[in-house]
């Protein structure tokens, strides 16, 4: 692991894992350790207006990576970027730095209960924040993403599509249409957050691999959450905080609520007027959420 120039208060880092050059941030240092997993499309900024704070007010050593093919980290010639690719980077990096906290958005929450289902002894608690879950029904409200992410499923034509989008778009229409499709309301986003993630997204545009790992990766999500999730979901022991916002256009509540149902002893709390990332939309929400409840995991037991 190398250093070199800050993020958003945080430091740069390098990290070696299953053979990828991950780029990371971290906040803080000591114990304990959390690691922030991004979702789909997402890297380190999605996780930059809550980070900091999360840091401070646990005293803890927070590092958020971007995975393979994603953010600033690079797919090397003849690897692909698929879940498992994802899962065993993940593996990877926590057997280097040691049992940590995992909190995952989106497809990061979904790698999150891989990890602690198949390494326990990896993952010491879970934050899914509006994780990928199997819905429990498609309604009409969902038909435009399911129609969005259609192309994905297609081999080529998944990478085609995307290509040919950002280049109709632009990395500025392309910021604000991914904020409109994630968030309640993109308005709360700060505007300087806003022009770093356009200048990430023109500085992608010279990766070719970008496309194709967005396509793998939404192809294999797709097949995990309707084949393996639900055994992996059952085999998970560590205690796990579902955090979900409650205007969520990708990952509907009711699949959150569901997922509370059938593991009770999870702690699930909604977000109000709150899109699918609420540590990038509502960060204070998000803390007020998530610090209590590690900070009472983590008090020492008398």
């Amino acid at each position: 692991m190398t250093g070199s120039s800050g993020q958003g208060s945080g430091q740069e880092r390098t990290l070696e894992a299953d053979g990828f050059r991950l780029h990371g941030v971290q906040w803080g240092d000591g114990e304990p350790r959390v690691l922030l997993v991004h979702g789909l499309g997402g890297h380190t900024l999605s996780w930059e207006p809550s980070a900091p704070a999360l840091a401070e007010r646990l005293s803890a050593a927070v590092i958020a990576v971007d995975l393979p093919g994603f953010g600033l980290t690079r797919v090397p010639q003849g690897r692909r970027a698929t879940l498992g690719t994802h899962g065993r980077v993940l593996h990877s990096l926590l057997q280097h730095q040691g049992p940590s906290i995992v909190a995952g958005n989106s497809m990061g929450g979904a790698l999150g209960v891989g990890l602690a289902a198949r390494h326990p002894e990896l993952v010491r608690a879970l934050v899914l924040v509006d994780p990928a879950l199997p819905h429990p029904a498609v309604n009409p409200a969902q038909w435009s993403v399911v129609a969005r992410l259609a192309p994905m499923m297609l081999p080529i034509v998944g990478s085609q599509f995307l290509v040919g989008r950002a280049r109709v778009l632009g990395p500025e229409r392309l910021v604000d249409d991914t904020l409109g499709w994630t968030l309640c309301d993109p308005g709360r986003i700060d505007p300087a957050l806003r022009r770093r993630l356009v200048e990430l997204a023109r500085t992608r545009r010279g990766f070719p691999e970008a496309a194709a790992a967005y396509a793998d990766s939404a192809r294999s999500l797709f097949w995990y959450l309707t084949r393996h999730m639900r055994a992996d979901e059952a085999r998970v022991r560590c205690p796990t905080l579902i955090v979900h916002g409650d205007r969520d256009r990708l990952v509907p509540v009711a699949a959150a609520r569901a997922l509370a149902a059938r593991r009770p002893e999870y702690t699930l709390v909604l977000i109000d007027d709150c899109g699918h990332a609420p540590q990038l939309e509502v960060p204070d929400r998000f803390l007020a959420a998530v610090v209590p409840w590690l900070a009472n995991l983590l008090a020492p037991r008398r």
